[in-house]
């Protein structure tokens, strides 16, 4: 256990290159899922608010106030 702290400690302690630091396809893939979750959210927000902006059974569509 003392290995690995050891080891964690220095190898934060190396400054780091701006050249050599680059984004990671890790990062890249989360991004792109929270695209395509966000699209999906928003197509499901969309067809809820149709189903409910139509009338109810028994409901007057007079009643309702644009």
């Amino acid at each position: 256990m003392n290995s690995l702290a050891f080891a964690v400690l220095t190898a934060s302690e190396k400054p780091l290159d701006p050249n050599d630091v680059k984004p990671g396809y890790v990062a890249l893939l989360i991004v792109i899922l929270m695209c395509v979750a966000t699209f999906f959210l928003l197509r499901n927000f969309v067809k809820h608010t149709r189903k409910a902006s139509q009338p109810w059974e028994g409901e007057d569509d007079s009643t309702k106030q644009p």
